[in-house]
């Protein structure tokens, strides 16, 4: 778990510090899981309970995507896969294969330690079995490239592939392409914004690789892929593998890229119209500078509408007078607190009260998700937690209180119908298949869906050993179900996929959006003929439809220009039949469907066909290749990884169920370096073992010289499984220094910390730690000097965070820290130290825009005691050109170990101020410096390159002193200290450290001295 984990590696870095504020949002453990498994050929798939017929179609689903991709990659893996499901998203968030908290948009997970697949239901089998075969790409090709671990990128035996070839890749070996991959590329190619391959990030790292990789497969032929990663291998040379397997280089195949593209989209233009064209546009997020606006939802007068907007940087909820064409104002800010952790952007759905008093919507709330009730005239919000594992896109009905709703339990997807008045809810639908979308008609009688179910509209008519796996759940189609379950009616059959209905309030007409051309444009149908035609005619697509009562109008978001928008269509109902062209890739779809019975190559493989399939040899001959003399690094080691199948199922094709045992296995063993204060930079041996699900996890760091009061040692051990996270680290920590008056030294402490960490929700948290410590400085030469202190040291600290990261930042852009730590020392020896000490440390982010942002900190400590703790003010952290203010002090336990540096006051040393209390003001604008840089010499480039303004002020003290605290004298600063300046950041990515270089003038309100600079490491408060 990333907090108590990084509490540890505090421990594990910094051998001097005994107070510290660590910061970072929790991964809540809110369930205690147990866990099972069972096994296929090659795959052992994790689950618990209510999630066996998940773990089966995972299982079969993997086996028949790695058909595939033996072939795609011309390899066979050498270890078994593990895949851990879980059965919902919120789950998935608990898991502790991954330390980093996994957000919304996170649909699955493949890390390196050990090859795990990590993933989660979201009610759709469909987008599970992408997400399966997305997900064992990276697997395949870790196991190909890095051998199936992080240890051989780390032991730097092969180059790491950029993030564009590795997602691009999992798209298209698992989808090949589909109309949304097409949306995004046709926009990016008209809009004039599809980069270069190397710039290739964000969402377009996806859509965009996927697009490359297309591409080759279409002008070079498709097992020119797999050539390419042959020679990644082989050659330990990325851009040289395009260059021997295509005869082109990077740059030449990116240029070739994009003018094929310009070749198949551009024509677009003339042949259909922007959403602007045939619409209001009610929201710009060029304008705002920011990504999405969406989930638009008319109230019944069709005055105003509730939407999710990001325009704050946090998914939220905004409510706009559509009249005016202007925000109202912000009704709920996502993403910061427990209640609002998510709005479920990525299925969304809101609704009104029949009055227009109220809204209703779906959030995650810690644990669960939650259906809210928002009373705008109030300014009042109510919840109604109910069981369930996921709560999608609420819809109030426009006759009653009743809310409908999509809830996901024990893996199956079902629409449900919540009652405010008696607060119960019914089942509307209830079976194996996914529904999705539910919207009302005006009087309250039926709802209009979106499902998988096919020709399924009778529960009765399912069979009882009905097989997802061989169910065509592809295609999506609209139905209608009565209010109380029954005479549901399918109303589209086409092939393609379906979305977003909803009734007209004629009750006789719906809209919907299907991509019967290739592109998502809005179809209305008749119920009375069963006809449907067009209505729009998009360049890239309509989604989330919204009318109001009265017919009048009709809201739909669109993507364009690299954002989602909203716009508002007129008299819907009037709107004449379009005629629609197919795109270019449709027209090559249906050629393919007429040379093949299969639309796509990347249909699911058919499971009773897996044993037929050509097999690939289990350990690749390379001696036929060029690269036959090659280190024996790169070959594949024969390992059986294969099952036969009445070692994993019964003899009725029922999988075997085993329990899960703890049993640990090695992540890592390297050689690491860490920067001191005191002692500068150290070397240590990490190893790393942890189990399969990272529920135990164990570290290992060492550099055993000579004998153990010489060594630095340090084992923890982490449980994790529980809401509560309990730790422990035993260590032993010796450095030496030779002082020309005093001769050597060594200074050494041992003892154990014991930890526990509870948090309250994602963004707060109570740790508790108890500290036995043993601290000693032997003089080799003059032993009467030697000092030995024992102590106990109990502690408590409270954290609150809920700021905000990009992964170019250096430091948070927006939000709030804040921890307040209270740590004690009582007797225990009659060496021990006595005192007491109380630390708060705040932090606040302004975001002025997505690359302007203000950091502001507030840093104050006091120490009381027989023996206070002595803070030392001045200078900044892990400062590599360090000056003092007088001599390093190390000719003291006290100062060595039961003191704390308070960093950054930049324009001064370290020790510039001491004393038992302590207060410092840092003030930080941040902004972009240098995009990119290149050097001819060396040949490395650089990116985001940031820049900062900066002020600190501080000062410390001791609260015995004779003359007291003195701020000012003269007009000058006397006790207060004060500094300014500007630095630049740049991420050294070869050295995986952040490099930090400040020029900073100490300021006296009279005066500025000679600047000082700082080189150091780390990233900023």
């Amino acid at each position: 778990m990333f907090r108590l984990r990084s509490l540890l590696l505090i421990l594990f870095l910094i051998t001097t510090k005994m107070v510290f504020a660590q910061f970072g949002q929790n991964k809540v453990q809110y369930k205690s899981f147990k866990w099972y498994y069972i096994q296929s050929e090659h795959f052992d798939v994790y689950f618990y309970k209510g999630g066996y017929r998940l773990a089966t179609y995972v299982a079969n689903m993997a086996e028949s995507s790695y058909v595939d991709l033996r072939q795609d990659f011309d390899y066979e893996l050498s270890k078994r896969v593990m895949i851990i499901v879980y059965n919902s998203h919120n789950d998935f968030q608990q898991t502790n294969v991954i330390d980093q908290f996994l957000p919304e948009g996170v649909g699955g997970v493949t890390e390196l330690f050990k090859n795990r697949v990590v993933l989660p239901f979201e009610g759709s089998y469909d987008q599970l079995k992408h997400v399966v075969h997305h997900e064992l790409v990276h697997a395949v090709m870790n196991d190909m490239l890095y051998g199936g671990s992080l240890q051989s990128i780390i032991s730097g035996q092969v180059i790491p592939v950029p993030t564009w070839f590795a997602e691009g890749l999992a798209e298209y070996f698992s989808i090949e392409w589909d109309t949304r991959a097409d949306m995004i590329i046709r926009d990016a190619t008209i809009s004039g914004y599809l980069p270069p391959i190397e710039y290739l990030s964000y969402y377009l790292a996806y859509q965009g690789g996927q697009s490359l990789f297309r591409y080759i497969a279409q002008k070079y032929g498709h097992e020119k892929i797999s050539e390419i990663l042959h020679k990644i291998k082989s050659s330990y040379r990325f851009e040289g593998a395009f260059k021997s397997a295509l005869g082109i280089d990077l740059k030449e195949l990116s240029e070739e890229w994009q003018k094929a593209m310009r070749k198949e989209y551009w024509p677009d233009i003339a042949n259909r119209r922007e959403a602007s064209e045939i619409a209001r546009q009610l929201t710009d997020h060029k304008k705002k500078k920011h990504y999405l606006n969406s989930s638009p939802t008319l109230s019944p007068r069709g005055d105003k509408m509730v939407f999710l907007s990001d325009m704050d940087g946090k998914q939220s909820i905004y409510l706009m007078d559509v009249l005016e064409n202007k925000v109202i104002k912000r009704l709920i800010k996502g993403e910061t607190s427990t209640n609002f952790e998510e709005l479920k952007w990525l299925t969304p759905g809101m609704g009104w009260s029949p009055d227009g008093k109220k809204i209703v919507f779906a959030a995650k709330a810690g644990d669960k998700d939650a259906l809210y009730i928002y009373d705008l005239e109030k300014d009042k919000i109510k919840q109604y937690k109910l069981d369930f594992d996921g709560i999608y896109s609420a819809a109030w009905s426009p006759a009653s209180d009743e809310i409908a709703f999509v809830g996901n339990l024990n893996g199956q997807s079902d629409i449900y119908v919540f009652d405010l008045k008696s607060e119960k809810f019914s089942h509307i639908t209830n079976d194996i298949f996914s529904d999705s979308y539910p919207e009302w008609s005006s009087d309250g009688q039926k709802l209009v869906f979106i499902s998988d179910r096919g020709p399924y509209v009778n529960p009765d008519s399912i069979p009882e050993n009905f097989d997802m796996t061989k169910h065509d759940y592809r295609n999506l189609d609209v139905y209608i179900i009565n209010r109380d379950g029954g005479a549901m009616r399918r109303v589209t059959h086409t092939p393609f996929r379906e979305s977003d209905p909803i009734f007209a309030p004629d009750g006789k007409t719906i809209f919907y959006v299907s991509d019967r051309n290739g592109i998502f444009n809005i179809y209305r149908h008749n119920l009375e003929t069963d006809s449907s035609w067009a209505i729009t005619n998009l360049l890239t697509g309509a989604f989330q439809l919204s009318m109001d009562q009265d017919g009048k109008q009709l809201a739909f978001a669109a993507f364009e220009e690299g954002g989602w928008d909203i716009y508002l269509i007129k008299n819907p109902m009037e709107l004449k039949p379009v005629q629609l062209t197919k795109t270019v890739y449709f027209k090559k779809l249906e050629k393919k469907k007429k040379e093949a019975p299969v639309i796509t190559r990347k249909t699911t493989t058919d499971l009773d066909s897996v044993k037929k399939q050509v097999k690939v040899p289990q350990t690749i001959d390379f001696s036929r290749y060029v690269f036959a003399d090659l280190d024996r690094r790169t070959r594949v080691k024969k390992v059986k990884v294969k099952l036969k199948e009445k070692e994993y199922k019964f003899e009725d094709g029922h999988y075997k169920i085993h329990n899960y045992r703890v049993k640990f296995s090695p992540d890592l063993v390297n050689g690491e370096a860490y920067y001191s204060t005191l002692w500068g930079f150290q070397g240590y041996t990490a190893i790393a073992f942890s189990d399969v699900l990272g529920n135990h996890k164990v570290f290992l760091g060492t550099n055993l010289v000579f004998d153990l009061r010489n060594s630095y040692i340090n084992l923890q051990y982490l449980y994790l499984p529980k809401r509560t996270d309990f730790g422990i680290t035993l260590f032993n920590y010796a450095n030496t220094y030779f002082s020309a008056y005093y001769g050597l030294m060594r200074y050494r402490n041992y003892g154990a910390w014991f930890l526990a960490s509870y948090p309250f929700s994602k963004f707060s948290r109570v740790d508790m730690f108890v500290n036995w410590w043993n601290a000693s400085l032997e003089y080799f030469y003059i032993d009467s000097y030697s000092q030995v202190v024992h102590s106990i040291l109990p502690g408590i600290r409270y954290v609150l965070d809920n700021s905000e990261w990009y992964y170019t930042d250096t430091a948070p852009r927006d939000g709030f820290r804040g921890a307040a730590t209270l740590i004690a020392s009582p007797h225990y020896t009659k060496n021990s130290p006595e005192f007491a000490t109380f630390m708060v440390d705040l932090r606040k982010y302004f975001k002025l825009t997505d690359n302007y942002n203000i950091g502001l900190r507030l840093n104050a400590g006091a120490s009381r005691g027989k023996n206070p703790q002595q803070f030392f003010l001045g200078g900044t952290e892990n400062w590599l050109n360090r000056k003092f203010n007088g001599d390093i002090r190390l000719n003291s336990v006290y100062d060595v170990y039961f003191s704390e540096f308070i960093t950054p006051l930049r324009g001064a040393r370290f020790y510039e101020k001491t004393g038992n209390n302590v207060v410092l003001f840092n003030g930080e604008f941040r902004f972009p410096f240098i995009s990119s840089m290149e050097l001819g010499f060396p040949p490395m480039r650089f990116y985001n390159i940031k820049g900062v303004l900066f002020t600190d002020v501080g000062t410390a003290w001791n609260s015995d002193h004779q003359q007291g605290f003195r701020g000012m004298k003269d007009g000058r600063f006397k006790d207060i200290v004060m500094g300014y300046g500007v630095g630049t950041r740049v991420f050294l990515y070869f050295l995986g450290f952040i490099l930090k270089y400040d020029i900073a003038w100490r300021y006296d309100l009279n005066t500025s001295s000679k600047p000082m600079h700082y080189f150091s490491i780390g990233v900023d408060f």
